[in-house]
């Protein structure tokens, strides 16, 4: 900033916002396609994306292993404090009429078991595995999307923090000039050449300014910050933009924009839909395969001993074992209406996402047009207000001029004064505007 008292009653607010030991390192520059590959790699949200779609593939692979073999193992020990007691007619024993009380099995017993199981057929199963295929195409085009969305957000952010730079810049060559009339004002008024009222005015009109400065300043503060944000940089590293709104402004293709024809399937957001869509229905095929019965073969081994002293571990000591396989077939009969609603809702949502697909088609047409319709008006503005604000700039030098020979009143100096600085405001919102609507409108018509 070439006005070393505003810098000084800026300090404290800048020192406040700014990242603490920024100083210490070099800033990293970016261009704007830079600054978008970093953030595809630093994005806190993409990061969550990329996440998400991970977890996505730990799924299939979950899903997939359900129908692979299925080994468990147990390992029982049973020590009785009192071994369980039966009755047996006496008339084994030569007691008739009396029930004998007998004590069966040992103190100490061990199983070692295991158990394998494979699934031969199930519909569930199948058609299971498909609708996490299915998830995991939707969260990738869920990824795809936020990638966009995180481009354009880094795009508007770095397209701000230009604006409100030039929009110093534009102030604080103003402030030049205005420090000078005031000083100026002065000088006549000591020499009795002009009135009191007339440093008063100039003097207010330096105070304006500087509160535009200062607030212009505190503007770019946030605009920085919120781009290191995006790009997901750390506190203590500074950056530094590379493109200038020159490069931004001559990539508009105005004709490309207006003329190309919009077509649907090609929208990213229509895309994620038909993903979804496609996931919604596999959800209802895999509720109807719960009338379908499942097949599934298994084998059982397991190994015991029994002692009446502690000497599991002792060789020779026998162990006995067990081996036997069979197959399972599960077939659903009455389930008294759930698995039937349970299906129904699955068909109800299917034909609730038609109904939300020809929604989107038709609000995405509409949203075209829209920002279409935004962008002309944008463009026009923008040239409409470039050249106000260059004339605006002509007529104020050309006023101080005429001030300084004595020929243009204050008043008419302060006129032609607040008519530039809201020239300079109009600017660059309509320069905003229409780099804004550029960045909507190329996202729509854009083929991902």
């Amino acid at each position: 900033m070439k006005v070393k008292w505003l810098l000084i009653c800026s300090l404290l607010m800048t020192c406040l916002a700014w990242p603490s030991g920024s100083f210490a390192q070099m800033p990293m520059s970016f261009s704007l396609k830079q600054a978008q590959e970093y953030a595809y790699e630093h994005n806190y949200d993409l990061k969550s994306s990329h996440y998400d779609v991970e977890i996505a593939k730990k799924l299939v692979k979950e899903n997939t292993a359900i129908g692979l073999p299925q080994i468990d193992g147990s390992i029982r020990y049973v020590d009785y404090f009192e071994r369980p007691t039966s009755l047996i007619p006496g008339d084994i024993f030569g007691q008739p009429g009396q029930d004998i009380a007998v004590q069966f099995g040992t103190k100490y017993n061990a199983t070692i078991a295991g158990q394998i199981n494979q699934l031969l057929y199930s519909g569930q199963y199948l058609v299971g595995l498909q609708t996490a295929k299915a998830f995991l195409e939707t969260e990738r085009q869920k990824d795809v999307k936020n990638r966009v969305d995180v481009r354009d957000l880094v795009a508007e952010a770095y397209i701000s923090y230009l604006i409100v730079n030039e929009s110093i810049e534009i102030l604080d060559s103003t402030f030049l000039i205005v420090n000078q009339m005031v000083e100026e004002t002065r000088e006549f008024y000591r020499n009795g050449l002009m009135e009191q009222l007339d440093v008063e005015q100039m003097e207010l009109n330096k105070a304006t300014l500087e509160a535009n400065l200062i607030t212009t300043m505190n503007q770019e503060v946030i605009a920085y910050n919120y781009l290191r944000f995006l790009l997901g940089i750390e506190d203590d590293q500074e950056i530094a933009l590379t493109d200038s709104l020159g490069y931004f402004l001559e990539r508009i293709n105005r004709d490309y924009l207006m003329n190309t024809p919009f077509d649907y399937n090609y929208n990213i957001d229509y895309k994620l839909l038909k993903k979804q869509e496609y996931l919604v229905f596999m959800q209802y095929k895999l509720a109807k395969t719960a009338y379908q019965p499942s097949l599934a073969a298994f084998m059982d081994f397991s190994t015991n001993a029994q002692r009446n002293s502690w000497n599991f571990f002792k060789t020779g000591e026998p162990w006995y074992g067990t081996i036997n396989w069979g197959v399972a077939l599960n077939i659903p009969i009455w389930s008294s209406g759930s698995r039937k609603y349970k299906v129904d809702q699955a068909k109800l949502e299917v034909a609730k996402m038609k109904v939300l697909d020809e929604k989107v088609r038709n609000s995405l047409k509409i949203q075209v047009a829209t920002v279409r319709n935004d962008f002309g008006n944008s463009y026009l503005v923008f040239l409409n207000k470039k050249q106000s604000l260059q004339t605006a700039f002509k007529i104020y030098e050309q006023t101080v001029i005429k001030y300084r020979q004595g020929i243009s009143s204050s008043t008419d100096l302060n006129q032609k004064y607040n008519q530039f600085l809201i020239s300079e405001t109009e600017y660059t919102q309509a320069l905003f505007d229409l780099l804004k609507s550029n960045i909507a409108l190329s996202k729509l018509l854009e083929k991902v």
